[in-house]
Formats: structure tokens, C-alpha cells, sequence
């Protein structure tokens, strides 16, 4: 079995040299390539070639065309000067995880045909599990739900049914999933192809609910292996980056191109959309000022 990982990195060299030093050493992992995303700080690459050896990779993108198209110019780059690998991890680099649990998802995926992504069970840097390590494929009335604060406190009840509880993760090591987080996850190679890689069309957002779908609809499976686990440290990156209404504007893009994309909603369904995406502004107009009180 050959695996390559690679990592998109946006910022955040010095966090990704910690991170490959780590995975860099398990003899599981035979390539390691960093997408730098055209990041905005000059000297972030320069830090990243320091570390550029036989096993890892630094590549440049022409531009910061989010997660998923920083993820496929990484693996046709391999695909262009030849290298063939079973396997690929997509992984940030905010993360830690064990060689063990690499083993495991490998071992699962070699046994069954059927599925096509695995994961370890995602941890805080607290060691608890988190939540978002799954969830269900996002309905159009739940994503209805998901648009506004105020939607989310009326019906909190229904919005949870789109997750998966602790019970479900404790009672069987591999867990059949509908979506899995995109901070770590394998792979098979043969499965990429013949979903035609990440789909482009979206920046930010929505890119594990798509990829859920590409899946689904070749008839492959997803699974979250809950006797293993990776700790996610969650930077925020993309929080600095890019401002609480830049975020919601994406978010809304995103969403509107996955329920157009792969639901088939109708004009009313987005007209919904839209009018939700302006309540939502409203609230963040509302809310800012007092998280910046309650920071301080």
C-alpha cells in the first residue's frame, strides 16, 4: 500500500512544519506534499522549504482557490510526474495523530470494497470528542434551520437530529457515517477518480457535504473508526483571514450551490435562502458588538 498525505496550508507555516515533523517519521506515510494556497505572507514559504526533503514536497498554487481545489492541484501534480499511490490522506495541519490510527483506517479500507473514506474519531485539544466529527447530509429544511441563530434556538430538537450521538459512536468501532470532517481522512485513490476529484465550485464551506454526496451517488460508503482517534486544535486561520460577514457571504454561496448542485431545490427554496442570508446579516450586526464587549 502507497500513501501520500497532503496538507493545505494557508498562513500557517510554522504550525505545518510542527505537524510534518511529526507524521514525517511514520514509515506508513511515503509522500508528503504542502499545498501552500498562495498565501498572503511572502516569508510562510520560505519557512516551509526548509523542510523540503526526499519524502515531502512544497508546492506553490496559482492561486487560493479553497480547500478542495488546493487539494487536487496537490494530487495531479503527483499524477503529473508520476507517482502512483493507493491511498491519500487529506489532512490540515492543526491536527495530531498516531501512526496507530493511520494503520487502522488503512487495515478498514483494504477490507471493505464498499467504502471509500475513513477517519479516525476527531478530539478536541481537551481530549473530548467532538461533536462535529460526522453528521448527516444536510437536508434543505435543516439547512433551513442552520441559517439564523434565532431558527437554531426554536428548533434546537430538530437541528440535532442532523448529528450523530455518543451512543452511536460508542456502541461499534466502525461507524457508518453520512458525512466526515474534512480535518482528516483516507481515502482510496481509485474512489477519487472516479468521483472526478474535490468539486471546485465552492471556496469554503460545504466541501465535506459534497464529497459525502459524490460518494453516495457511486454507491460507496463512509466510515468513522471509533477506537482510534486524531485531536484537532482548530486554528483559526481562516477566522483572521477573513471577516464574520466575508464568512457568512461564502457560507451562503456555498449552500446555495450545494442544494442547486445536488438537491435540485426550486426558485422558491433559494428565494428562502436568500431572504434568511440578509436575517442573518441583521443578527451578526446585532451580535458583534456584543462578543467584542463580552472579550473584553
Amino acid at each position: 500500500m502507497k500513501v501520500a498525505v497532503i496538507i493545505v496550508e494557508f498562513n500557517s507555516a510554522e504550525e505545518t512544519i510542527q505537524y510534518v515533523n511529526q507524521i514525517g517519521q511514520y514509515e506508513n506515510i511515503h509522500r508528503i506534499v504542502i499545498v501552500d494556497n498562495a498565501s498572503t505572507d511572502f516569508g510562510q514559504v520560505e519557512l516551509l522549504k526548509q523542510i523540503q526533503n526526499e519524502k515531502v514536497i512544497i508546492l506553490q498554487s496559482d492561486k487560493n482557490g479553497g480547500y478542495n481545489y488546493g487539494n487536487n492541484f496537490g494530487i495531479q501534480y503527483l499524477e503529473k510526474i508520476g507517482e502512483k499511490y493507493d491511498y491519500f490522506i487529506i489532512s490540515n495541519s492543526d491536527i495530531m495523530v498516531e501512526k496507530l490510527a493511520i494503520d487502522r483506517c488503512l487495515e478498514i479500507l483494504e477490507k471493505n470494497k464498499k467504502l471509500a473514506i475513513v477517519a479516525p474519531r476527531m478530539y478536541d485539544k481537551k481530549n473530548c470528542p467532538m461533536r462535529r466529527s460526522s453528521w448527516k447530509i444536510r437536508s434543505f429544511w435543516r439547512d433551513v434551520i442552520h441559517s439564523t441563530r434565532l431558527l437554531e434556538l426554536l428548533f434546537f430538537k430538530q437541528m440535532r437530529q442532523g448529528e450523530y450521538s455518543e451512543k452511536n459512536y460508542s456502541s461499534q468501532n466502525l461507524l457508518e457515517v453520512e458525512v466526515i470532517s474534512g480535518a482528516f481522512f483516507v481515502i482510496k485513490y481509485q474512489v477519487y477518480k472516479e468521483i472526478g476529484g474535490f468539486d471546485e465550485n465552492v471556496f469554503l464551506f460545504y466541501e465535506e457535504d459534497i464529497l459525502a454526496e459524490k460518494i453516495q451517488n457511486k454507491g460507496y460508503k463512509i466510515g468513522s473508526i471509533n477506537d482510534v482517534k486524531y485531536t484537532h486544535y482548530e486554528s483559526q486561520t481562516i477566522g483572521k483571514t477573513l471577516s464574520y460577514y466575508h464568512k457568512m457571504k461564502q457560507l451562503y454561496q456555498s449552500k446555495l450551490y450545494y442544494h442547486k448542485t445536488y438537491h435540485h431545490i426550486h426558485f422558491m427554496q433559494r428565494l428562502l435562502f436568500k431572504i434568511l442570508y440578509i436575517f442573518r446579516i441583521i443578527e451578526l450586526i446585532i451580535e458583534i458588538p456584543i462578543r467584542k464587549i463580552v472579550q473584553k
